[in-house]
């Protein structure tokens, strides 16, 4: 335990610095931050870790707003489309890949197997205008652009839309919450679709293999129904080797979010880091570089720790070495 602990803790330390120096790097690109920096490139680098340490992430060069304050006021618009589309793509996964190991030398097996090797080559940035232009067409009350209605109010209490609409009072409440949710349900059905076929992907192939184990055929011949061994076999061992994967997705979500939300108008860090490209806005850049590290930095240690503990080979393996 305690050697795991130093060793994550050495990588994290090492994966910082190195983000600090990438960003560091892509903050000097803006000439004017170049001439405070003289006479050497990097002896501002030392100063710029501390402003880091201290939450102080610079302003930015187009309107003089504090750059933390951007961040925080865009982030969780991604992170909860992400969060939503990973949520979905877990639901229905799982029981897909259960059903495609069931079945694995039948068609319905197969033909799960085809359609997540066929949809995970799809490229989102195509699908998203296809699925956009056929709501619009056929007026899909899903096909609306932006998180909500611009004239509805909601008042910021978590940042998250999906959770502050519930804590209004407006006599229209409900018109509201439902307006949320259209908005939030084009946008998360395209950008599920990787994770999906991944999730389903990695449970068949785990779940093949569990089923072929003495154990599962002597549930077998005990008339368990195959719910039952999914529910108590199957989980049980496709979870823990599922999770790594889904930091790995959570992280291509991110990637994927960039042009996802350009697409549909979805106010998130994405269209923020465009945007700030587009304007050359190198402090901007540099900012939400470190935030979206930190993220996922986050991400991959909380991950990490809960792989730990539902692992049991994890928590008792060094016993055997």
């Amino acid at each position: 335990m305690l050697l795991f602990l130093i060793r994550r803790s050495l990588l994290t330390l090492i994966t910082l610095i190195i983000l600090s120096l990438i960003s560091y790097h892509i903050l000097m690109r803006d000439p004017l931050n170049t001439i405070l920096a003289k006479p050497h490139f990097y002896s501002g680098y030392l100063p710029y870790v501390q402003r880091l340490l201290h939450g102080d992430f610079g302003i930015s060069y187009l309107d003089g707003q504090p750059l933390l304050d951007q961040i925080l006021a865009v982030l969780p618009a991604t992170i909860e489309l992400c969060v939503f589309a990973l949520f979905f793509a877990v639901l229905f996964g799982l029981p897909l890949g259960f059903l495609g190991a069931f079945y694995a030398k039948q068609w319905p097996g197969k033909t799960i197997r085809f359609g997540a090797s066929f949809g995970i080559s799809l490229p989102i940035f195509w699908i998203a205008p296809i699925v956009l232009y056929f709501a619009a067409i056929y007026q899909w009350e899903i096909s609306a652009i932006g998180q909500y209605y611009p004239l509805y109010r909601i008042e910021p209490v978590t940042g998250f839309a999906a959770i502050d609409v519930w804590f209004g009072n407006q006599s229209y409440q409900l018109k509201i919450i439902q307006n949320v949710f259209q908005h939030l349900a084009l946008p998360v059905l395209v950008l599920m679709i990787a994770p999906l076929m991944e999730t389903i992907q990695l449970t068949q192939n785990r779940a093949e293999k569990v089923l072929s184990e003495n154990y599962v055929k002597v549930a077998e011949t005990r008339s368990w129904s195959k719910p039952k061994i999914a529910r108590i076999i199957l989980i049980r061992n496709t979870l823990p080797p599922l999770i790594p994967q889904l930091t790995r997705s959570f992280t291509m979500l991110l990637a994927m979010c960039m042009l996802i939300e350009n697409i549909f108008s979805w106010p998130g860090i994405g269209q923020w880091l465009i945007n700030a490209v587009e304007q050359q806005d190198y402090n901007a850049i540099s900012a939400g570089m470190m935030i979206i590290g930190l993220v996922i930095i986050l991400i991959n240690i909380v991950s990490g720790f809960f792989m730990f503990i539902s692992d049991p080979f994890n928590r008792k393996g060094w016993y055997v070495r």
